[in-house]
């Protein structure tokens, strides 16, 4: 039995019919992200990067490889002009030319399929030209990432990207069909010559001339000198079961340190009524952010205290004060996609990728329908910090591909896109399935609430006493009608205790699942 739970249904349908061909996880992973590409290309695609957890059945072996983008070459801190708490000035850090980082989407898909794929290359692109070539009729949630303000702005600024995705400035109309003939052709040429026809080949020369032509940092050098990294997944425990998920600079570290905290604060967490389970999860989640805008940063480029953050005993002394340099960036409803991929050997990969804000840069080079990302706009500008500016740095990012075992078995792999509220959400779906002896669907659909150090977000149909709660401790509520996009999209495949494969997709993003034996 495989399944695929992806953020579109063409996407899901693309990966079955790779592992219905005999495909591995990964073979499909790739043909599932190129697809995302096309369906989605407001919140991921080629001009972007991403992360993938890897699970190997027959080895029981996890792997982790991030080919998130990365500051290129002259991106360094004071080129954005900001305040005191590195709020901008302006929108250069978040638009356009100079917003933009090295892409590591295609290198990353290379490195999945080099080392665990089984297919041909050129045989995992069919899915994602044909729907970049014939076209594909626009969806709600299409439509709905149109509307919002900052589109129509881009449009107005970048035009080639009006050419592509709006028509004579106008919105496209849900059941338009929407095709992108340039970048079918991108896609044929690298399903080609591979993916350094992205990196050195005459698509690098179009992007670079693209980007510097009005500012921007990326140059020829950055993009044929750019590597992923192979990193060990983080591991650790709540109560019964084990999970592993994204190390820092991706933010499983988060999702680890909120349940480790819950874990000190309320034990029996399923026992406790609804109140009181909200308030101790809020509690948690603040506690953890207060670390992630403090200590975290790139660990290739800063020194972070990676293990004692890990650590039961650390989260046995959430009650003292932590500091927060907080770094103020965009909060946008939008960004990131996730799929989540299971073979028929029981292989699976978790992979989340993003352009960094919806539409990314907004920057689209003449001729290739590839939307360049606006990663800076996830870094601090401000000099010092572990998450400031700096050749070859890559951005705090929230990622959190995850799996979850109990016993020796693998029982789920889940993640979602949302920005700070990827963790938050993951960790919530975990607790829901778990502890709540709700069903996947259910433990997905269940409403969300997300704390940082700011207000409380909450979905409208969170229990009111939960809400009252945070009330009564100063906390400012802000709640959002439900269900609402701003909480992520969990895309996840859980293993029953039988072994048979349920999977499920978020609706509050146009989520789609499929199963096959």
């Amino acid at each position: 039995m495989f399944a695929v739970a992806a953020a579109h249904e063409r996407a899901v349908e693309a990966g079955l019919r790779v592992v219905e061909e005999g495909g591995d996880a990964c073979d499909a992973a790739v043909a599932v992200s190129l697809t995302l590409g096309v369906a989605e290309p407001f919140y991921s695609g080629l001009g972007g990067g991403g992360v993938a957890l890897i699970w190997r059945e027959e080895e029981k072996r996890a792997g982790f490889v991030d080919f998130s983008n990365e500051c290129p070459l002259g991106m360094e801190p004071g080129i954005f002009e900001c305040d005191e708490y590195g709020k901008h000035a302006g929108l250069a850090h978040s638009r356009g030319h100079r917003s933009i980082l090295v892409p590591g989407l295609l290198r990353g898909l290379e490195a999945i399929h080099r080392e665990f794929g089984c297919l041909a290359w050129s045989d995992l692109f069919g899915s994602a030209i044909r729907l970049a070539d014939e076209g594909f009729e626009v969806g709600w949630f299409y439509r709905l990432q149109q509307e919002v303000p900052r589109f129509r702005s881009l449009c107005a600024d970048y035009p080639e990207l009006g050419r592509v995705h709006a028509s004579s400035g106008e919105l496209l109309p849900e059941g338009a069909l929407l095709r992108q003939p340039d970048l079918a052709g991108t896609l044929r040429e690298i399903a080609e010559k591979g993916a350094d026809a992205f990196y050195e080949g005459a698509l690098a020369k179009a992007i670079v001339a693209e980007v510097r032509s009005c500012g921007g940092f990326l140059g020829a050098p950055d993009l044929k000198n750019y590597r992923v990294r192979w990193m060990a997944p983080l591991a650790s425990r709540y109560r019964d079961l084990r999970f592993l998920t994204a190390p820092p600079p991706s933010s499983g570290l988060i999702l680890i340190q909120i349940l480790n905290f819950l874990e000190v604060l309320l034990p029996e967490w399923d026992a406790a009524n609804e109140p009181t389970r909200g308030w101790a999860l809020m509690q948690a989640m603040r506690a953890a952010f207060r670390d992630r805008f403090s200590v975290y940063g790139d660990p290739y480029h800063y020194d972070m205290p990676i293990d004692r953050l890990l650590s039961k005993e650390y989260a046995a002394a959430i009650n003292e004060e932590r500091a927060s340099g907080v770094h103020i960036h965009d909060m946008e409803p939008g960004s990131t996609t996730h799929f989540t991929v299971v073979d028929a050997k029981g292989n699976v990969v978790c992979q989340t990728q993003t352009l960094g804000t919806g539409w990314g840069s907004g920057v689209v080079p003449p001729d290739t329908g590839v939307i360049l990302n606006n990663h800076t706009n996830w870094m601090d500008p401000r000099p010092g910090r572990g998450n400031s500016l700096g050749a070859g740095k890559r951005p705090m990012a929230g990622y959190a591909p995850t799996l979850v075992f109990e016993g020796e078995g693998l029982r789920l792999g889940l993640g979602s896109p949302g920005s700070y509220r990827i963790p938050t959400a993951v960790a919530q779906v975990i607790l829901n399935l778990f502890y709540r002896n709700k069903t996947l669907q259910e433990a997905v659909e269940a409403p969300r609430i997300h704390l940082d150090i700011g207000p409380l977000h909450a979905e409208d149909s969170v229990d009111g006493a939960v809400l009252d709660s945070a009330r009564r401790s100063d906390i400012e509520v802000s709640t959002y009608s439900y269900p609402h996009h701003f909480f992520g999209g969990v895309h996840a495949v859980e293993v029953d205790e039988g072994g048979r494969l349920k999977a499920f997709g978020d609706p509050r993003r146009a989520g789609c699942a499929g199963t096959g034996d």
